[in-house]
């Protein structure tokens, strides 16, 4: 019903109008998905009808008849004619197997024929088969290894077959060379190849010789049918197939990794995985929806079974105090070289999270990298490098110099601006102004001025910014790996090295990573010992010069103002004050030099950043039985950071602070109230994570009917850190010596008022806290085809002066899953390859971020006057803070169809979060009007779609595809949160009823005659500019919806023509919206005869209001009768909210792979790929009508310039 549904409106949508069929089929969406409540009730409800229903048809089956065994000491003979004289099998033997047979004593009853078999012939050097009503006794085969390698039709090794011992669970994967290794295999066994889109190949092995390097199995792609790959999911805990999980999960496999040709694991994931949503311009991922108001929403993040130590997923560097980020994704996915990651699972609802507990409410990302493999041993190396486009100025939608100086010119002439000739502490103004100065003090005639204003009008430095600030991003990446066995050891080893050179000039970094992966085993296998090392050193340099010059500013330029004059010499500028008072007051008396020089900057004021990170992981696995296994392991991590700001003395930040701090004495000699020479600030970080897990496994099957999987442990962790921050005055860099002073001592500033160097060094800051948890998970199959699943965690935390009942807490699941396709009512769909139906409810936590159990002191500066420390309490203690919790409900269907060439996936999910923490109104009399409790409750809903399809399945063409959408909301449930703001905030607060990323604006209701901005309430009643919005109501604002989008997803095709490969992928986020600010209220002038700065460059202000009438044509406010009011209204006005739905084409790549007979006659290469690769190629299509990017709007950050075409050539080499 609701695949007729959707396809009815696709249908209505494709024959009308786009854009009102487009706006139809939204409308219908949300009406769906309001009465998500009503649907899932009667999911469940049909679910359990039909669950109840066929358990009864099946457990109702006829069972096969029963036998009884009663025997002391019997010979085989005698076993096999108690047998036959109950059930009528004849039997086959030979003379030595009744020599071989051990007597045997057995008392048993009412059991079928396997059962009995199966424990007459346990431990014996014999088995058998039945055959014809005869059962047929054979001695027990010699197992042996088998190797092998699997092709395609031209020699093309395919990576990622299954290749198992059919009927047993015996099973591998070939490598990225096609080759396998399957150890312990009988000699009349039978092989069973299987790859997606060829066909299913058995091949006999039992006149097959072992050997080390076996035979070529070549599969013949299939003309009509997909086969069925079974690929294993990772929660870290357990290795499970999702063909049999309750919860919902996606896996990205090896396979699928590599067919994303990208650079950083997070561009190869975007648009990969339903109900993940990736912001590729903050580095940040969300699960599905957010479940608290200000902690952290990321998921987290699990290396090799065992969290990462770092969990935020942006780590980016912070510069000098006026950045935000690097341009560089530092991302924690992003440390990761997709290359030696084996498979990465997203677990998404409570089934699949639960086992993780107080972790788990965001999602958990398990990321698995790769062990050795047996078989012939191999060298890998690959090389990548990639380059962007040019910087594109034309994106930062600024003013030419024309128009800029028009700007500059009507606010002159309505007397916006000081004449720095008024006085010597009169700043500098532009070169515009100084010649508009001029000619009023009649320096320089009407005439001059005019030709002087047109020659700086046909300036433009766009050209000289983009080659001596900005540059094209370069990245280069070296990956050499080895993988084998030795014996009875299997490893892996790899170093990785990346050189990084982004945007913005004397900004770089690198990244070297070093993995080593170990596994040994010991008495056939039951004994398995495993390590595994990794090591990254990470080097960066931050330097904000570049970012300055283009930035909103004082240090911004101009568009006229040049870096370079005409005889390529570089131009300094003077800031602080005008070029005669620098020149004549100050340097002239000794004063350092005071001029700023962009380019010159690039040398100075260098952030380094060293981080040194380490990760070791150790198992000790025994299988005690069949049945039972027992693990010990655990994990040590340890991260360094080191950073160090250096301003150098030469650079423009320290010059003027020494300045600042300089006077003369009567003997006319200079008094340093700063000392002379650099200032150094080094910050040093160290964290360690200790883990330690003891877990039994069990797996039993009886009768091949009931299956039951159990494991359950226990595990403890300890996460200690430890940071301090230090200032240096004086420093020369050369001898690494500084000036010892004191920062309470005032001294004289240039204005002869007093100042102190105020230092407020961070503390030593050490933290520690220790976890204990205990876990259980257990799952029962019947008949291959009903599951049930659950899951329990208990979680503690040394969160000191914390109550154990707040700290301690249980984490569940449940689980079901039915596989209807199994059943026999289901008869034989040729159309219905798999139907499965899951349901799943369960409970998960977040750790409290943004309170304590006891109250935080934070030491300040010496008083120079008691010359007693001070301080400040930063946080007060709050005993009754716990965990957050969120309760997820999940039920999902899955669908194979078309002989495996469609597949269909659908989770539609409700989420409760309550115990969120929030601040609620106190007792001021205490101390503090608001505290921070686990007080406040969210809801959130989604439904998660996902459709895989091979379109086409020839010899020598291959097309699959995969879709996704998915649809996201969330709504805070608090009536202690109501609307009782009635002005925008750039901030969304928690208001009940709304989500948590709302935004509000003033309803727009045009300018008035003079330029000026004019709002109205919900009835329509206008407030002008200069009135007040004391009386207005909170409903007067206007709900525009979201910032981050409801409904998400991605779209990737990738096509195959005999070695070729062709990747496409688009991205699209629908329903969102975005606050574009076309001019930024700091540096607009609202305080004439005033202002000083930097102007707002917008080009949005080229079309403002200048004269009466203008506001017809016009929503942009003057700057004659401007005021705060007047900007700030219009910039959080509803008509500058813009929907920023798109679809962006963020992939296209091409690669080759050299099929076999190429290289045959090169002994060095046995495999060889050349592959190309474009990203970021732009907009397929957006909402609005803006010339704008919806999700990079530049507002002077580093993340925010927005991005160019980047492209990317890589060439992967096996030996």
């Amino acid at each position: 019903m609701l695949r007729q549904k959707i396809s009815n409106q696709m249908y209505q949508y494709f024959l009308a109008n786009e854009r009102q069929k487009a706006l139809k089929l939204t409308v219908e969406a949300n009406r769906f998905f309001k009465n998500t409540r009503k649907l899932l009730m009667r999911f469940q409800l049909f679910c359990l009808f039909f669950l109840v229903m066929f358990l009864q048809t099946a457990l109702g089956v006829n069972a096969q008849p029963k036998l009884s065994l009663n025997v002391r000491q019997a010979s085989l003979e005698d076993v096999l004619q108690h047998i036959r004289q109950q059930s009528g099998l004849d039997y086959v033997i030979q003379p030595d197997h009744i020599k071989a047979f051990t007597p045997l004593t057995l008392q048993l009853k009412d059991v079928d024929i396997s059962t009995l078999l199966d424990l007459c012939f346990q431990g014996q050097p014999l088995t058998y088969k039945v055959t014809n009503n005869t059962i047929i006794v054979t001695g027990q085969q010699q197992r042996r290894t088998i190797t092998g390698v699997v092709t395609n039709a031209n020699k093309v090794p395919l990576a990622g077959a299954s290749v198992r011992l059919k009927g047993t669970s015996n099973q591998t994967r070939t490598d990225e060379k096609g080759v396998f290794r399957l150890e312990n295999i009988p000699r009349n066994a039978v092989l069973e190849i299987r790859y997606l889109g060829y066909e299913t190949r058995q091949i006999d092995l039992s006149a097959t010789e072992a050997r080390e390097l076996g035979p070529i199995f070549i599969l013949k792609q299939h003309t009509s049918a997909i086969e069925e790959i079974t690929i294993q999911a990772n929660t870290g805990y357990q290795k499970l197939d999702p063909g049999k999980a309750t919860g919902s999960m996606v896996v990205i496999d090896e396979k699928k990794i590599q067919e994303s040709p990208a650079l950083s694991l997070m561009q190869r994931l975007e648009g990969q995985i339903p109900g993940v949503q990736f912001n590729m311009k903050t580095n940040d991922l969300l699960v599905r929806s957010a479940n608290s108001y200000y902690g952290a929403r990321g998921p987290l993040i699990v290396i090799d079974g065992f969290p990462a130590m770092e969990q935020r997923l942006s780590t980016n560097p912070t510069g000098d105090g006026r950045l935000y980020a690097t341009n560089q994704s530092a991302s924690i996915l992003n440390n990761f070289n997709p290359d030696n990651i084996a498979s990465i699972t997203v677990l998404k609802d409570a089934a699949a999270t639960a086992i993780w507990g107080s972790r788990a409410a965001n999602g958990v990302i398990v990321i698995e990298t790769k062990a050795g493999r047996g078989g012939r041993n191999s060298v890998n190396f690959s090389s990548t490098m990639g380059i962007s486009a040019p910087a594109d100025m034309e994106k930062l939608k600024t003013m030419d110099a024309a128009e800029y100086i028009d700007f500059e010119k009507e606010l002159f002439d309505n007397n916006f601006y000081y004449d720095p000739i008024s006085g010597w502490r009169a700043p500098n103004i532009s070169d515009a102004l100084h010649t508009m100065f001029s000619a009023q003090r009649g320096d320089i005639s009407l005439e001059e001025r005019d030709r002087n204003l047109s020659q700086l009008k046909e300036q433009n430095n766009r050209r000289q910014i983009r080659d001596h600030l900005l540059q094209s991003a370069l990245t280069q990446q070296y990956n050499l790996s080895f993988n084998g066995s030795v014996n009875n050891a299997k490893y892996f080893a790899s170093v990785v090295h990346d050189n990084d050179r982004p945007i913005y000039r004397a900004n770089n970094s690198n990244n070297t990573s070093l993995t080593f992966n170990l596994e040994n085993s010991y008495f056939n296998n039951k004994l398995r010992i495993s390590l595994g090392v990794n090591h990254m050193l990470q080097k960066s340099q931050v330097n904000s010069a570049a970012l300055r010059a283009i930035s909103p500013g004082n240090f911004g330029l101009k568009p006229y103002d040049m870096l370079l004059d005409a005889a390529g010499n570089t131009i300094s500028r003077y800031y602080e004050f005008t070029p005669s008072v620098m020149q004549e007051r100050f340097e002239s008396q000794g004063y350092l030099p005071w001029s700023y020089n962009h380019i010159d900057e690039l040398k100075y004021n260098n952030d380094q950043y060293d981080d040194n990170k380490t990760r070791v992981t150790a198992s000790l696995n025994y299988r005690a039985f069949t049945w039972l296994n027992a693990a010990l392991s655990g994990s040590y991590q340890r991260g360094l950071r080191n950073m160090e700001s250096l301003r150098d003395e030469e650079g423009y930040e320290m010059r003027s602070l020494i300045n600042l701090g300089t006077t003369i004495d009567g003997t006319g000699k200079l008094i340093h109230g700063v000392p002379v020479g650099g200032k150094f600030v080094t910050s040093n970080y160290k964290g360690d994570d200790y883990s330690l897990r003891f877990q039994l496994d069990g797996s039993k099957t009886w009768n091949a009917i009931h299956d039951v999987n159990v494991f359950a442990g226990t595990e403890i962790r300890q996460n200690t850190s430890m940071g301090y921050l230090q200032t240096r005055y004086g420093f020369d860099k050369d001898t690494y010596q500084s000036v010892v002073i004191n920062p309470t001592v005032p001294y004289k500033d240039i204005y002869g008022g007093n100042k102190t160097l105020n230092i407020q060094d961070a503390p030593v800051n050490i933290d520690r806290i220790r976890y204990l948890s205990y876990y259980a998970n257990a799952g029962y199959t019947l008949m291959d085809k009903y599951y049930l699943t659950g899951s329990m965690r208990f979680d503690d935390a040394t969160i000191i002066g914390v109550e154990r009942t707040k700290r301690a807490k249980p984490f569940w699941s449940a689980g079901l899953r039915w596989d209807l396709h199994k059943e026999h009512f289901m008869g034989s769909q040729p159309w219905i390859n798999s139907l499965s139906l899951r349901s799943s409810i369960g409970t998960g936590g977040s750790v409290p971020t943004n309170g304590t159990a006891f109250t935080l002191y934070s030491p300040s500066i010496i008083d120079a006057l008691t010359q007693l420390p001070t301080g400040s309490i930063s946080i007060p203690g709050n005993q009754m803070l716990g965990w957050e919790n969120t309760r997820t409900f999940n039920t999902g269907l899955d669908l194979r169809t078309l002989r495996n060439r469609l597949g269909f996936t659908i989770d539609v999910y409700s989420k409760r979060s309550y115990g969120i923490m929030a601040s609620v109104p106190y007792n001021a009399t205490y101390g503090w009007s608001n505290l921070t409790f686990n007080t406040s409750n969210m809801k959130s809903n989604g439904v998660d779609i996902i459709i895989e399809g091979s379109l086409i399945q020839k010899a020598e063409w291959i097309w699959n595809s995969s879709f996704n959408i998915a649809y996201s909301d969330n709504e805070v449930t608090d009536s202690r949160f109501p609307r009782t703001s009635n002005t925008p905030s750039p901030a969304s607060l928690p208001i009940d009823g709304y989500p948590i990323d709302q935004i509000f604006a003033y309803r727009w209701a045009g300018l008035d005659d003079k330029g000026r901005s004019r709002i109205s309430d919900a009835s329509g009643n206008i407030l002008d500019a200069d009135a007040s919005t004391v009386d207005f109501a909170p409903e007067d604002l206007v709900y525009t919806g979201r910032s981050s989008a409801p409904y998400f997803g991605g779209w990737t095709n990738n096509v195959t023509y005999k070695n070729l490969t062709f990747t496409a992928r688009i991205t699209m986020n629908f329903g969102h919206k975005v606050r574009w600010k076309e001019v930024n209220s700091s540096q607009y002038p609202n305080n004439p005869a005033g202002f000083t700065g930097f102007l707002s460059n917008s080009k949005a202000l080229v079309d403002r209001w200048r004269k009466p009438g203008d506001e017809l044509r016009t929503d942009i406010p003057g700057i004659i009768n401007t005021s705060f009011n007047n900007i700030n209204r219009f910039e959080y006005a509803d008509i500058n909210v813009l929907d920023a739905s798109h679809i962006r084409l963020q992939l296209l790549s091409l690669d080759y792979n050299f099929p076999p007979h190429l290289l045959n006659g090169n002994k060095t290469f046995r495999s060889l790929r050349l592959g190309a690769t474009a990203s970021n190629i732009g907009l397929l299509w957006k909402k609005t009508d803006r010339d704008i990017d919806p999700e990079y709007m530049f507002d002077g950050n580093y993340s925010s310039m927005p991005p160019v075409t980047s492209y990317m050539v890589r060439l992967i080499v096996g030996f």
